[in-house]
């Protein structure tokens, strides 16, 4: 289980208890609820994140179960249970969870509710680089790169003409990063509908036509029962269903407002998504919600240095209105690492960090490059560089973020363990032998010190390790080593 989750269980359980308490032991009936949840059994939440397992369902590492759980596609009851979530979810849909965080450690979905943000004809094809197509659909920008789970065709088989449901992350400039693609259909059939979900930008009252991007969406005769006020506003979330007339010119038959957080009020929220904009060190927005940290944020597998634009990153906390107060901040992916760059090459789009040598890390189209350099080609060897990132299934690492500053000696590697010999351990290829580690920096889930021993008792080939160091002339040494996640 996350440390995360075991965090938000113990506040369950300490609002359960303190509820309990207040309820004394007199004249309570056995059918009142406590904290939100079912008979006092945690807290409620609502998590916003792509789907990254099943066997229940897994998001923002959470694992929900949902033998109850009532499923909705596009607003629409597909029915409840184990077979419903089979039949129409799938790994990389983004998707939002409403259900309960239980005080023993389980968690329980109660809805799950899925709206795909396109569904479309591939109007432009792009090739980016080795790695990373880019698409036009329904006049949106959308990037294709190696993480993104396809169904029915794969990114190399995707061609102008065939039909795409599409979800994702949307970045500060309106590009959707797809982390689900699925081939509907070859070609779209003459009058044959489509979808599309988006921020309205501008709306023509007198036209009665609103804007996504490029694409201008005719709301003339769209039943907009589902709209608050009956007609749509800059900045609502909407989602249109109807025909083209034109690449860049849908009629809308139905136009409706979407949450991403729905109309419930929740104890506590969860929300994957990429930073569109950063203010200061304690505020950051993704999309159209602010985040707001204070110096009782825990930064999980992160620092605060890797809050950049373009990083995706999960958030949890409280949310109000369209504000957050993270209790806590963590990254998607599990690959952190950093050292000093040693051979780059820029025309292979890849750099080897020093002292690192069995590591190789990809970059592509997507990679934001900040710091002393912009790109791969403006790195030299021996800057220092810290990288986030993930693998792919196929064991290649790929960057979302480089951070090159001058040279430094600190080294950090955070990935999965492969084998566990003690005092070695092998992560990403690497090894580390913790022999030179100080019997007090050794550190547990959550951070917690432990000893050696305790650590290597609870290490498994799986965990996510975090280990830290020096780099002098090409060797590392050891310092510090932490169990991030079981």
């Amino acid at each position: 289980m996350r440390y995360a989750q075991s965090k938000i269980i113990v506040a369950a359980a300490a609002l359960t208890m303190a509820l309990a308490a207040l309820s004394g032991c007199g004249g309570g009936g056995g059918d009142s609820v406590a904290g939100g949840g079912v008979g006092g059994s945690g807290v409620t939440v609502a998590s916003v994140g792509s789907v990254t397992g099943f066997g229940s369902v897994i998001v923002n590492g959470v694992a929900y179960a949902t033998h109850s759980a009532e499923v909705f596609i596009d607003s629409t009851s597909e029915g409840s249970g184990d077979e419903a979530l089979a039949r129409n979810l799938s790994t990389g849909m983004v998707v939002r969870v409403e259900g309960v965080l239980n005080v023993d450690g389980s968690a329980t979905a109660r809805r799950i509710f899925f709206n795909k943000d396109l569904k479309g004809p591939v109007e432009n094809l792009t090739d980016l680089d080795s790695f990373t197509r880019q698409v036009i659909v329904l006049g949106q920008t959308v990037v294709l790169d190696p993480l993104c789970v396809f169904r029915n065709t794969t990114a190399t088989d995707v061609f102008v003409g065939m039909v795409l449901e599409i979800s994702g992350y949307a970045e500060e400039t309106g590009r959707i990063q797809a982390t689900y693609v699925n081939k509907i259909a070859d070609s779209l059939p003459l009058e044959g509908p489509v979808d599309i979900k988006g921020l309205v930008q501008r709306v023509d009252t007198p036209a009665k036509t609103y804007q996504i991007n490029a694409l201008t969406i005719d709301f003339s005769s769209a039943d907009l029962s589902g709209l608050t006020g009956g007609i749509p506003q800059v900045g609502q979330l909407l989602e249109a269903e109807g025909r083209l007339q034109s690449p860049n010119l849908l009629k809308a038959d139905r136009v409706e407002m979407l949450e991403e957080f729905g109309s419930g009020a929740f104890e506590t929220a969860e929300f994957e998504g990429i930073i569109t904009r950063t203010s200061g060190s304690d505020e950051f927005s993704i999309g159209r919600y602010t985040v707001l940290t204070d110096e009782t944020t825990a930064y999980l597998n992160l620092s605060p240095s890797d809050l950049h634009r373009g990083t995706r990153v999960i958030v949890r906390g409280t949310l109000t209105d369209r504000t957050f107060l993270a209790d806590e901040i963590s990254l998607p992916g599990t690959i952190r690492i950093e050292s000093d760059a040693g051979a780059v090459e820029p025309t292979e789009n890849r750099l080897v960090p020093s002292g690192l040598e069995p590591i190789s890390i990809q970059t592509t189209a997507t990679t934001r490059i900040i710091g002393t350099a912009a790109g791969l080609d403006e790195i030299q060897p021996g800057e220092h560089m810290r990288m986030v990132g993930q693998r792919r299934s196929d064991g290649t690492i790929f960057a979302s973020s480089l951070q090159v500053t001058p040279p430094n000696p600190t080294v950090e590697l955070a990935g999965p363990v492969g084998s566990v010999a003690p005092p070695v351990l092998v992560v990403l290829g690497v090894t580390i032998d913790t022999a030179s580690i100080p019997a007090d920096r050794f550190r547990g889930l959550g951070g917690k010190p432990i000893s050696s021993a305790a650590f290597f008792d609870l290490v498994e080939p799986g965990d996510t390790i975090a280990a830290k160091g020096d780099l002098q002339s090409g060797a590392i040494t050891w310092t510090t080593i932490e169990l991030e996640k079981k």
